[in-house]
């Protein structure tokens, strides 16, 4: 983490050492074969999600633990502005006060809630050579697994920042190996991430030795952080050595920290988001808001809502390689798929007439059983919503109503995609409403069902929708679409329209 006052943090140790040169490719780590149906995963340099797709992530720091009581609004805020990913500062109680159990469930369904992949740490031990530290990180963790255990699709653990302020790469790695192992002996199953030495700041520390931290993991599935100031970040020439350097060693690495500019010298923002975005390298600015006011320029946002940037704020945000413009959200919140989160990204609404209109490349919809080729998709609907028999789940109006799905973007060989839970699976089917035709109702059978990521699915093609509605002028006449339950309750998780190509 940066250089804090008062409750932040004890000023960095100005040391400058000349980073080696770059380490050949080894091989790639193997992958856990279950690593797919549990969270995410490890699969050379890259991290996969659940659903087995790429995750790249572009977010900011949150400082709860010093401003717990803004911790919802910032993090709806970073959501708002396009971020997939927050990584959370947390404290075990040895410097300041301890987040409890509660606290962070709160934290994690409050980022759940607004799409957001959360990174948890423990701020106390940063800079810390002590293993004590490091232990007693490790223990908090091992409190509060329930609240890990089950959101591996959704949480990743960075044990504790910055821990080992000196610029020592062999003590690093055997304190880190020590808490990896504990870690995973205590029942803990999320990704880990590993900030590297030197206040976060000697990556050479992950060159030369993260490779035995990473083999150290029982389950392959950690990764590593720089936290990028005026060291590791400091012109294009040491950034990009430092990013090729980690990679260089089979695992995945992310920008875990930087700003633009640090106490003791500037810091090539540009070159770090541009050349991450050409490695598939994610990146997290700090900080969202609240640093002391000799480091205030690190602020995001000039208010915790986020309605307004300050100027590295607005180029971490809109810059060219900046979160708006290369931002993706992660797969397992839009149903299978990762689909660009645009410049709004403020959470789903649980309600039957959720209408979010996000489009994507792919989608999870392709039957198992018949086609290993995943088609295009608009997502309608995403969450969790139950009715009864003959009731209604899910109601997505269309925008000539005021929602936001272009009823003009279902054709010629699309369908319509339902992930749903039913006791008899076959009993569910589509309505398509239209009062601007005389208020009709068009129930539509499925043509094709399976099974896909523990539902049931159900597929309704364009043709039987244009027999049973009498028309394909859909955006002219079409106003609901509804998800309907013939017998038994019905609870349905996502809504898709798809257009194969």
């Amino acid at each position: 983490m940066v250089n804090m006052q008062m409750n932040f943090r004890a000023v960095k140790r100005t040391a400058a050492v000349m980073l080696s040169a770059a380490l050949l490719a080894l091989s790639m780590p193997a992958v856990p074969a279950d690593a797919a149906s549990k969270g995410f995963y490890v699969s050379g340099t890259s991290i996969k999600d659940a659903n087995g797709n790429d995750f790249v992530m572009r977010g900011v720091n949150i400082a709860h633990a010093w401003y717990n009581s803004r911790t919802a609004t910032s993090i709806k805020g970073a959501a708002n502005n396009g971020a997939n990913t927050v990584r959370v500062v947390v404290a075990d109680g040895k410097k300041w006060s301890r987040t409890t159990k509660n606290t962070l469930t709160s934290i994690v369904n409050e980022c759940r809630k607004n799409d957001l992949v959360c990174i948890l740490e423990v701020h106390d031990a940063t800079g810390s050579d002590s293993t004590s530290d490091l232990k007693a990180a490790v223990d908090y963790w091992t409190a509060n697994k329930s609240v890990l255990q089950g959101n591996e699709k959704y949480v990743i653990l960075n044990i504790a920042n910055e821990w080992y302020g000196s610029w020592d790469g062999s003590s690093w790695a055997e304190g880190n190996r020590s808490a990896v192992k504990s870690i995973r002996k205590a029942g803990i199953n999320n990704m880990i991430m590993v900030d590297c030495a030197g206040w976060g700041q000697y990556p050479d520390s992950i060159k030369d030795y993260g490779k035995s931290v990473f083999n150290a993991d029982s389950q392959k599935n950690t990764v590593f952080s720089i936290h990028m100031y005026e060291y590791a970040g400091g012109d294009p020439s040491t950034v990009k050595k430092n990013i090729d350097n980690a990679l260089g060693i089979g695992v995945p690495v992310v920008i875990g920290e930087f700003g633009g500019q640090h106490t003791n010298g500037d810091v090539d923002e540009a070159t770090i988001m541009s050349y991450c975005t050409q490695k598939n390298v994610g990146y997290l600015g700090w900080s969202w808001k609240g640093n002391s006011s000799d480091l205030s320029y690190l602020d995001i946002a000039n208010d915790w809502a986020g309605t307004s940037l300050t100027s590295w704020g607005n180029t971490l945000i809109n810059g060219t390689y900046g979160i708006k413009k290369t931002s993706k959200k992660c797969s397992v919140f839009t149903g299978g798929s990762s689909s660009s989160s645009g410049s709004s990204s403020s959470g789903k609404s649980s309600s039957s007439s959720s209408s979010s209109g996000n489009s994507s490349s792919s989608s999870s919809s392709s039957s198992s059983g018949s086609s290993s080729k995943s088609d295009p998709y608009i997502s309608l609907f995403w969450g969790k919503n139950s009715a009864g028999a003959w009731g209604q789940p899910v109601s997505v109006t269309t925008a000539k109503n005021g929602g936001t799905f272009d009823a003009a973007n279902f054709r010629k060989n699309g369908y319509f995609y339902v992930e749903y839970t039913n006791s008899a699976p076959k009993q569910i089917e589509l309505i398509l409403q239209s009062w601007s035709g005389g208020g009709s109702w068009a129930k539509v059978q499925a043509y094709e069902f399976g099974s896909a990521n523990g539902h049931s699915y159900a597929k309704f093609s364009y043709n039987d929708c244009v027999n049973a509605f009498g028309t394909s002028n859909f955006s002219s006449y079409l106003d609901r679409i509804h998800v309907g339950c013939m017998q038994n309750t019905t609870t349905v998780y996502s809504v898709c329209c798809c257009y194969p190509k």
